[in-house]
């Protein structure tokens, strides 16, 4: 598409680590994969080609630290003259440097604010956790905002919570059970 970016091809954010890349990139290449149900009556074949090769070329460039830097260069997305630097470490995963980023301790009783607030210190956006975990952005919010009419099924959102956790870090099974703890029962 005409004045899509790199980091638009594959969904990602410019700061992205290198996993982030390598995830997008996989993630991308199932979705325009042959016989993929998400595009198999959206695309035709040849939309679908020049789909795979637009996310191949991103994935070229983004996954290459010293391509990337000239891309970034010429988005306007890096400074002339700062110095190249490798991969930023990921939020998501591995010994990255904002995990040990310290966290408020959570009480017995989670809010969806209290999770915002985790994830901002931990430096992962809400589109990492829904590219990670197939959660969609939107249930996100509303566990965030909590806004208990528009949150799914518990059991779904247990499972959704308890992704969330392991996304920023904090014990799933504790903070799924301290945030549904204050969810009103459904009738």
């Amino acid at each position: 598409m005409e004045g899509e970016t790199h980091y638009d091809v594959l969904g990602l954010e410019p700061h992205a680590s290198r996993e982030q890349v390598e995830r997008a990139y996989r993630f991308c290449l199932e979705l325009y994969g042959d016989g993929s149900l998400a595009t198999y009556s959206l695309l035709e074949a040849g939309e679908v080609e020049t789909a795979r090769a637009r996310v191949l070329e991103a994935y070229e460039v983004l996954a290459d630290p010293i391509r990337r830097r000239e891309y970034d260069l010429t988005q306007g997305l890096a400074e002339p003259g700062a110095p190249l630097l490798p991969f930023p470490p990921s939020p998501l995963g591995g010994e990255p440097a904002a995990r040990d980023t310290p966290i408020p301790e959570l009480s017995d009783v989670v809010t969806g604010a209290d999770l915002r607030r985790v994830r901002e210190a931990r430096g992962v956006s809400l589109r990492e956790i829904a590219v990670a975990s197939k959660i969609g952005v939107r249930y996100l919010e509303y566990i965030e905002q909590d806004r208990y009419p528009f949150l799914p099924a518990p059991v779904y959102l247990r499972g959704f919570l308890q992704e969330y956790a392991r996304q920023v870090g904090l014990d799933p099974r504790r903070t799924a059970d301290a945030y549904m703890a204050r969810i009103p029962q459904r009738v």
